[in-house]
């Protein structure tokens, strides 16, 4: 899949997540995003286009949106579209001086794509979503 294709896909469901985000819970949210695979699609080419793109720090549409749950639900609805099995992370941590912050990210294949070990090793998964849309509390 094309990078543009990619990036336009992404923000499209950005947009969308952006305007009921405050409304719909999130496990509804993940169920809406969840798709299910397309017959002749690659797997392994979008994972290696979509962490291309996830990483990429050009101008819109050629940087991925900047909100974690917007961008992550996106790669996720693209990745469950291809048989890719991937998940999607909830993660908090706490910090006396930063409060409280959240953040989420999709792995495929057990690895969290375009976001760093070192990064992700602060935040506690209080919760992930399978490809199927399931929740598993952590």
């Amino acid at each position: 899949m094309k990078t543009v294709a990619i990036g336009l896909r992404l923000w499209i469901w950005a947009g969308l997540i952006r305007l009921s985000k405050g409304v719909v819970p999130l496990a509804r949210l993940v169920q809406l995003a969840h798709r299910s695979p397309v017959r002749g699609t690659h797997a392994c080419t979008l994972e290696q286009d979509l962490e291309t793109y996830l990483s990429s720090k050009g101008r819109f549409p050629f940087r991925p949106p900047s909100n974690c749950l917007e961008r992550s639900l996106g790669a996720y609805r693209l990745l469950c579209g291809v048989g890719a099995d991937p998940a999607l992370v909830i993660g908090v941590n706490h910090s006396p001086l930063a409060g409280v912050k959240g953040h989420v990210w999709v792995t495929a294949g057990g690895r969290a794509l375009a976001e760093g070990d070192e990064d992700l090793s602060v935040f506690t998964t209080i919760a992930t979503f399978d490809a199927e849309g399931r929740q598993r509390l952590s």
